[in-house]
């Protein structure tokens, strides 16, 4: 049997390795060895819909699965009709992140005979298994299919309880570099942060028992984490087989166990694997204490995201976060001080926020040791609490999302989004355009040349009055 694994390619401003599909491979290989399994990432190639197409064609598969974020909808279900019109029978099946936050818009799309809810690697397993001896997919937990014409759910996905079952992401089916070097036709998106070409992400945990009303639960909220031991055995796996010099960890909230945490970069420091590594999704602030922080340098950190999202008590509490603000801003100076870049995300414009609620975010901010900000307008994730408020509340959400980016349309209810448009604008002025701030922000940047570009645009388009 021949699995066919696509990534489409979109307008994502961004090509990291696709680590969904490549666990995926990974785990399929390990329970079933009798398996050809293609990975083709039309993102990372550039590819036009023609070239897809002729791979697809090419390749013959038996199955083949998509794996999607909500905003590349319109890729996905445009490479699933390429498959059924060149392979009617090929059962097509949807996965990552858009079936799961909106399964009704996905589920309109005859050409996809399955979608899979949340980690695939269980019923995707299963599947193949349903597909060879012609058994009833309604036996496999967390899918969604059709059946004489009707659009049948099986409940929450089985998923492995203990993730150090779950074989390394089989990145030797891909040629990784791609994603390390730049070459004719394609994408190189250069990252000033990153220190390093050669950089993978790595999860060590699974699942955030947050219950932020915004935020994606792909994961679901019980945490699953994996030992110390099995995460080093991952990096000195990385570091041998293909070159790898720097990290991402990637997980939901990394410190969540702060002892865990503590005992990895005990591991890492021990073992001298020279590695440098960044926690660019965001850690959870008031989970840090000073000595990880600490443990984190010396092992190789050199930077750290803090995923602030509001200056206000009120709307931490609206948000469900509950982040102790107080703590958080004594660990973001603390982290700065040991050196390390510090990164700060920021949320403007939900539902009843007020102007002088989106001047505190503003503000602790800017009186924040963040040497970086990102200040974004709220969009949540389908399918989340305050999604379907939004939906509730008669706001057209479809048109939130297809205008992502242009911070037009808001869930605001009282400021128009002309407003935070402009509160959003003097965020960047008064934050980036800070004599000490550029100062720190060149000492602790990596590509000082990658840097200067960024800063340059963004200091063009803040003057002309225009989004980055």
């Amino acid at each position: 049997m021949k699995i066919l694994l696509i990534r489409p390619h979109s307008l994502v401003p961004a090509a990291p390795p696709p680590i969904g599909l490549m666990y995926l491979a990974g785990y399929l290989r390990h329970f079933r060895s009798n398996l050809e399994i293609d990975v083709f990432d039309a993102r990372v190639k550039l590819a036009p819909a023609g070239e897809v197409r002729e791979y697809i064609r090419r390749s013959q598969p038996d199955v083949v699965g998509i794996t999607a974020f909500t905003m590349e909808a319109e890729e996905a279900h445009q490479t699933a009709g390429m498959v059924k019109d060149l392979f009617p029978e090929v059962p097509v099946i949807l996965g990552g992140p858009y079936p799961s936050s909106d399964p009704e818009s996905a589920g309109k799309d005859e050409n996809f005979d399955y979608m899979v809810f949340g980690e695939g690697e269980v019923p995707l397993l299963q599947l193949l298994k349903v597909f060879e001896n012609g058994e009833n997919p309604s036996t496999v937990r967390g899918i969604q299919f059709r059946q004489n014409g009707n659009l049948i759910s099986t409940g929450p996905a089985d998923v492995v309880d203990n993730p150090d079952e779950i074989p390394f992401p089989a990145w030797d089916l891909l040629d990784l570099d791609d994603y390390f070097r730049p070459s004719a036709g394609k994408r190189r998106l250069t990252n000033p942060i990153q220190m390093h070409e050669r950089g993978m992400s790595v999860f060590s945990s699974r699942g955030c028992p947050y219950r932020c009303t915004y935020c994606h639960n792909i994961f679901g909220k019980k945490t699953r984490f994996r030992t110390p031991e099995n995460v080093i055995d991952e990096l000195e796996w990385l570091k041998r087989e293909f070159g790898i010099q720097e990290i991402e960890f990637i997980d939901d909230v990394f410190n969540l166990d702060i002892e865990r945490a503590k005992k990895i970069m005990d591991l890492m420091i021990e073992n001298n694997f020279n590695l440098k590594f960044s926690f660019p999704n965001g850690l959870r602030a008031d989970r840090m204490d000073e000595e990880l922080v600490l443990k984190m340098r010396e092992a190789g950190c050199y930077r750290v995201n803090y995923a602030i999202e509001s200056g206000s008590p009120r709307i931490q509490k609206l948000m469900k976060k509950n982040l102790k603000l107080d703590r958080a801003r004594e660990i973001i100076d603390f982290t700065a001080e040991q050196k390390i870049s510090v990164g700060g995300f920021f949320m403007l414009g939900f539902p009843d926020e007020t102007v002088a609620e989106m001047h505190q975010t503003i503000d602790f901010a800017l009186k924040s040791k963040c040497h970086t900000a990102s200040f974004f307008i709220l969009t949540p994730f389908p399918g989340t609490e305050m999604y379907n408020d939004a939906l509730e509340a008669g706001i057209d959400m479809e048109a939130l999302y297809s205008d992502y980016g242009a911070v037009s349309k808001n869930l605001s209810r009282d400021v128009p989004a002309s407003i935070i448009k402009k509160l959003r604008t003097q965020a960047f002025r008064k934050f980036y355009f800070n004599p000490v701030r550029m100062w720190n922000i060149y000492r602790t940047t990596p590509n000082k040349f990658a840097l200067m570009r960024n800063l340059l645009r963004t200091a063009r388009l803040s003057f002309l009055g225009k989004e980055y």
